[in-house]
């Protein structure tokens, strides 16, 4: 594929399965995204634009598509389950689009004004209502996007030994030792005395923006910096830094990632939770990621939360399946999120999220924000 964390590409239909006690309607398999069609309307082997789950499809289409009524508040495709088969993407005919764009794996999201919905951002100023503008430091490295497995099928082998953790559905947060972009005069006077240090500073963020760092100041109250306070972050990052430098060989700096849950996070999906927490679940040195064992280490020696680890074993369909459906949080009947499967090398080529079913229509049903 062109765009592995595209939501809508040029595919081709693998398999057509019959539904029981259905006499009209079928299960397409396409990639390893299911879809229930009309009988009839599609064949083995066919071209087709595929429209993956929370994929906003404008107006003029859908009117032509005659399926207005059946998307998601927001024009978004949902997940169904109807006579107990999911249907998680909408597959559009491959005469949507011009001949020369009809080749397996092409992305169609510019081509057909397809984009994936993103919750609204909500805005963080300072008390004093005054606007910073930060220069984004450029060793402060946001964290890398990796698709739904459903778009790779195929991505790990029963060769392949993988991390299996939870997936926790919050807000992503970022929290690293880095190298300023820029000493100011006064560092550079500093550095001159024997400040070892004054080269690199604090800095956090959510998963897109900086939000706040030694050299720029922060902003004056935000779920990031509640954290940051929370867990202590700053001291143990640099108490971790000033011990290790030399052992990892940070030179750039090292950044922890990791997701803010709870209360007052994702609407409608707190974990039971009065108040907001951290799971860490991967750093970067120097830019590059280390293995899964190594980031779990960290986060151990930081005194910091990592992820639920659900196994460490060999991939196969049924180890992924038996984390994905049927697993709901603790004490409750709402479903998981779903599960991160990683490599645990830390080849970032094989890492992918697997996307619980029941948890995409309980989130419709409930009306749960989208992860951001």
């Amino acid at each position: 594929m062109e765009n592995l964390n595209s939501v809508c590409y040029v595919a081709r239909i693998a398999e057509i399965k019959a539904i029981p006690n259905a006499d009209n309607i079928v299960q397409a398999v396409i990639g390893g995204w299911n879809c229930i069609i009309r009988k009839g309307e599609f064949n083995v082997n066919d071209l087709v634009v595929v429209a993956t789950t929370n994929a906003v499809i404008p107006k003029k289409l859908s009117e032509a598509l005659n399926i207005t009524n059946y998307l998601r508040k927001g024009e978004r495709v949902r997940t169904v389950k109807l006579k107990g088969v999911y249907s998680e993407c909408l597959i559009i005919p491959i005469g949507f689009i011009p001949d020369k764009y009809r080749v397996e794996g092409t992305d169609c999201m510019e081509l057909m004004e397809i984009f994936k919905y993103e919750p609204p951002v909500r805005e963080i100023q300072t008390a004093s209502g005054k606007k910073i503008k930060y220069r984004q430091n450029p060793n402060f490295h946001i964290y890398y996007k990796f698709p739904n497995l459903k778009n790779v099928p195929g991505m790990f082998t029963e060769d392949d030994m993988v991390e299996i953790s939870r997936k926790i559905h919050g807000t992503n947060a970022r929290f690293g030792i880095v190298k300023k972009s820029k000493l100011s005069l006064l560092d550079r006077i500093r550095k001159f005395f024997g400040n070892k240090w004054i080269e690199y500073e604090y800095v956090y963020g959510s998963h897109n923006v900086e939000k706040g760092s030694d050299s720029q100041g922060f902003y004056d109250t935000d779920v990031w910096k509640t954290i940051s306070e929370k867990y202590q972050i700053p001291g143990r990052l640099w108490e971790f830094f000033k011990l290790n430098k030399e052992h990892y060989k940070i030179d750039s700096g090292f950044v922890i990632y990791g997701e803010i849950f709870g209360a007052g996070i994702q609407k409608n999906y707190d974990y039971g939770l009065k108040s907001f927490e951290y799971v860490g679940f991967d750093v970067t040195i120097n830019g590059q990621y280390i293995s899964s064992p190594r980031s779990f280490t960290i986060h151990q020696d930081l005194g910091l939360p990592y992820v639920p680890m659900l196994a460490v074993d060999f991939w196969s369909q049924e180890l992924q399946d038996k984390y994905v459906f049927d697993n709901f949080i603790e004490g409750t009947k709402v479903p998981h999120e779903g599960i991160v499967i990683k490599e645990v090398s830390g080849d970032r080529s094989k890492v992918a999220k697997v996307i619980n079913p029941d948890y995409l229509i309980y989130s419709e049903k409930h009306n749960v924000s989208d992860s951001h």
